[in-house]
């Protein structure tokens, strides 16, 4: 039975990150993972844009996933618009001092470079296929058996694995649900006028739209709607389906054309107040999964692995309750914030009343009439919440 300093269950982008971060920092490190490397689709490694904030891209750069130069459009600029309503707030990275808000990176290329990462990172050792069969945890080690009859012991065990997490579950973490009743439509589409440095979330009655750089004049859009009137939009033809993209965006970006593959993902929010158990933590999605709007959850998940990367550097035993509990308080702000915003985000900019709506439409102006809050907002989405792991700060080669 082979031990590890900590096993992390979930190879996606989220816990190959902190494979990555725990290998260079010298800890012997176990990847689980179901999906078979070969297939090119592990969680998370898909055709969705992402959009990496300032610290993300600071932490992938930190962590050399980003030597390979996976495609990435920078952000310089950001519109948000309402509408059918007033309120309209443009963000310049400049204005605040920033060279750029940060990047939009396809999944599946990010993906692509985290894998060679991993491959360059010592210290790692992958079972992949492979599945948990459950676990159990003592004081001083937790027991892993896997389906295929092999076994595990760790000081530490990670959840990396998603939404519907098995180690949250089975450590009996309690998290509060809420399904939005909402999905996200992805694909990118060719744009009449280029603006190749430029975000634009439009809020609309229905739900936000975002349209994100991408290479060749393209734009990534997210498209979040009830779930039902998504079905509908998938089955539409492509003349139909920009027709339909040109009368919730506007002509700001004249005629939309030769749309991409379609995908779609059912939206819900799972918050965990408190992701530890005894020699368990769980991190990203199977912590905390955010609605999309303002785009944090990838984000956020990063942030998790900084943190956590961080904590078990300074202490001999990673899956003490002491190290566990730093971690705890280090990321307890950041997370309940993040949450709270992305939730009052999705709710209030799809709230038919008319309080609810000139309420979001008030907090535009607000955001636009005095900077001190849009540099709040700035700094918090660009993920600078205090306090700012080590990885998180700009990278120097």
């Amino acid at each position: 039975m082979k031990h590890f300093d900590v096993v992390i269950v979930g190879g996606g982008l989220a816990g190959s990150a902190l494979a990555i971060a725990l290998g260079r920092a010298g800890r012997s490190v176990a990847l689980i993972e179901a999906a078979p490397r070969q297939t090119g689709a592990p969680p998370g490694f898909d055709d969705r844009t992402l959009v990496v904030n300032a610290a993300s891209l600071n932490i992938l750069a930190n962590l050399g996933i980003l030597d390979s130069r996976p495609t990435a459009c920078d952000i310089r600029q950001i519109e948000i618009t309402r509408a059918g309503a007033p309120g309209h707030l443009t963000l310049n990275a400049g204005d605040y001092g920033y060279k750029r808000f940060g990047a939009v990176i396809v999944a599946r290329e990010l993906g692509a470079a985290m894998l060679q990462a991993l491959e360059r990172t010592e210290g790692v050792e992958e079972f992949c296929p492979a599945s948990l069969a459950g676990f159990e945890s003592t004081d001083k080690a937790v027991r892993l058996p896997l389906e295929d009859g092999r076994a595990l012991t760790t000081d530490l065990l990670v959840g990396a694995d998603g939404t519907h997490s098995m180690v949250r579950e089975l450590a009996g973490m309690s998290s509060h649900h809420h399904d939005y009743g909402q999905s996200a439509m992805i694909f990118n589409v060719l744009t009449e006028k280029r603006r190749p440095d430029s975000a634009f979330e439009r809020f609309t009655p229905d739900g936000p739209l975002a349209l994100l750089p991408q290479p060749a004049g393209r734009m990534g859009v997210v498209w979040i709607d009830d779930s039902h009137r998504i079905d509908s939009v998938l089955a539409a033809d492509d003349d139909e389906l920009t027709r339909r993209l040109q009368q919730r965006f506007g002509t700001g970006l004249g005629r939309f054309e030769r749309p991409g593959r379609r995908a779609n993902y059912p939206l819900a929010l799972l918050r965990t107040e408190r992701p530890i158990a005894r020699r368990t933590v769980v991190i990203g999605n199977a912590a905390n999964t955010v609605h999309p709007v303002s785009a944090q959850g990838f984000n956020l998940g990063l942030r998790d692995v900084a943190a956590l990367a961080d904590v078990i550097a300074s202490c001999d035993d990673p899956g003490s309750s002491e190290a566990l509990a730093r971690y705890l308080e280090a990321r307890r702000h950041d997370q309940q914030s993040t949450v709270a915003y992305t939730d009052t985000l999705a709710r209030a900019f799809t709230n038919p009343s008319l309080t609810g709506q000139l309420a979001s439409t008030l907090g535009l102006v607000a955001h636009a009439a005095w900077p001190s809050l849009s540099r709040r907002l700035v700094r918090s989405a660009m993920g600078f919440r205090e306090p700012v792991s080590s990885l998180a700060r700009e990278w120097t080669a």
